[in-house]
């Protein structure tokens, strides 16, 4: 913070000294030469560098990561029938095309958010995979399947609500987007929790490129990572990308809030979604006047404190920096899509499944290192009732989702965790068959789990 306050003073110090100081020319003085060509010097110093990291080569490798992984298992998933049981209702896909040098987005969520959906086809100019999640329910197969959370709504008037925003965002969005639409048959009088890591490992699946992008739907992404034109749409740098990710380096996207929680929620979720597409110049201006912040750094700093957000504000080179692994980090990344492993499907609802995640990668060998110009930023909501849920059960102390990632942590630390999914053991998350067993016969609407 000190630092941050000492840099408003001297950059107000420049400015009133002489008026004619533009942004840009305070931005030389501090960085030496400003944002602009950051794609060309970018592919010079690929040129230039013999490091194998030519694209964002990692600096500042001094520290220590004090809890080395350890040996996992060979298997890559543990099948358990008690996890959630999905049923693919309809997938909607893009006809646009897409470069091959391209960077898949992932998000899933219930269906009563795809305004959030919409903010993030806005902003993303690549494959954007959305898994959107309704509960069913009917009496039995001669029944009309009904959404138990929508009083007078069937399944019927969710895929033609879902169908006619596929057709809008088509015509009107940048990004080429997949949605699928997935339920679980419930209980109507005992529903069960939100099956997120079920959800992402559906959007896993449908990923076609090498490269993907995990991200929380109440989130918006800088497009191009940030990078001027051509950035990553380059053959040479995105084959760095590939190569990068393929050793399991783990490229980090620091995450922003807006600071001022008490502003009209239509002003704050339209300031977020403007700092999505303002790029990296702006977002430090922003974050030097105190505008915007590192995402819950105030309530949970250890989320994405390992991520050294200030720094990232100060670095202008294309070069990365080492984030080391803390307890409870909880980052956005950017990985490779042959090497990524299952989510734990048993993790459901709100609270702990994304740290758990993280520590997963950790314990098999991935390291994390900040992108040195890609951002994420969230877009204030309503909050959810899973999340004050979840926040009431921990003061009681009876958050299963804790307790179910303590667990998962202590089999990581002691090399023996495998995640539990309702499909394995069949394939990899790059589509590759594993041996192990036998394809189970796909779900359909008329089973009722």
């Amino acid at each position: 913070m000190m630092k941050r306050v000492f840099l408003c003073i001297v950059l107000s110090l420049c400015v009133g000294l002489n008026g004619a100081y533009s942004t840009n020319k305070i931005d030389q003085m501090i960085y030496g030469q400003g944002m602009e060509g950051v794609a060309h010097r970018l592919l010079l110093q690929e040129e230039e560098e013999t490091s194998a990291e030519k694209l964002v080569p990692v600096v500042e490798e001094e520290e220590q990561d004090l809890s080395p992984p350890r040996p996992k298992p060979d298997v890559p998933c543990y099948y358990d029938e008690d996890v959630p049981r999905l049923v693919s209702v309809q997938t909607w896909k893009s006809k646009k095309t897409r470069p091959r040098e391209s960077i898949t987005l992932m998000t899933q969520l219930s269906d009563d958010r795809l305004k959030m959906l919409e903010n993030q086809c806005y902003s993303w100019n690549d494959p954007l995979v959305a898994i959107v999640y309704i509960p069913l329910y009917k009496k039995s197969p001669e029944d009309t399947t009904i959404i138990p959370t929508y009083p007078n709504t069937t399944l019927d008037d969710a895929i033609r609500g879902i169908d006619a925003f596929h057709y809008f965002m088509e015509k009107t969005a940048s990004c080429v987007l997949t949605i699928e639409l997935v339920g679980q048959f419930l209980d109507p009088l005992d529903p069960e929790e939100y099956p997120i890591n079920a959800l992402r490992n559906r959007a896993i699946k449908l990923a076609e490129t090498e490269v993907i992008f995990m991200l929380d739907v109440d989130f918006v992404a800088c497009a191009g990572l940030g990078m001027e034109a051509p950035g990553y749409r380059d053959p040479t740098v995105y084959n760095q990308l590939v190569e990068l990710t393929s050793q399991k380096k783990a490229l980090v996207l620091p995450a922003f809030e807006i600071t001022k929680r008490n502003q009209d929620l239509i002003m704050g979720q339209n300031f977020a979604r403007n700092m999505a597409i303002a790029g990296k110049s702006v977002m430090r201006e922003k974050y030097l006047s105190g505008q915007v912040d590192a995402f819950s750094g105030q309530d949970a700093p250890w989320g994405h404190g390992p991520t050294n957000t200030s720094k990232w504000i100060m670095l202008e080179a294309p070069m990365t920096y080492r984030a080391f692994y803390q307890p409870k980090y909880e980052p956005y990344l950017v990985l490779n899509k042959k090497v990524l492993p299952w989510c734990d499907e048993r993790f459901v609802g709100y609270g702990g499944n994304k740290i758990a995640f993280i520590n997963q990668l950790r314990g098999e060998g991935f390291t994390f290192h900040v992108h040195p110009f890609g951002y994420v930023i969230h877009v204030p909501h309503v909050k959810t009732k899973a999340a004050n849920t979840f926040v009431l059960a921990k003061r009681k102390g009876a958050s299963y989702m804790d307790h179910l990632r303590a667990l998962v942590e202590r089999e990581i630390a002691e090399g023996h965790f495998v995640p539990h999914t309702g499909f394995c053991p069949h394939e990899n998350p790059d589509g590759s068959d594993d041996g192990l067993g036998q394809e189970t016969e796909p779900l359909t609407l008329l089973q009722h789990e």
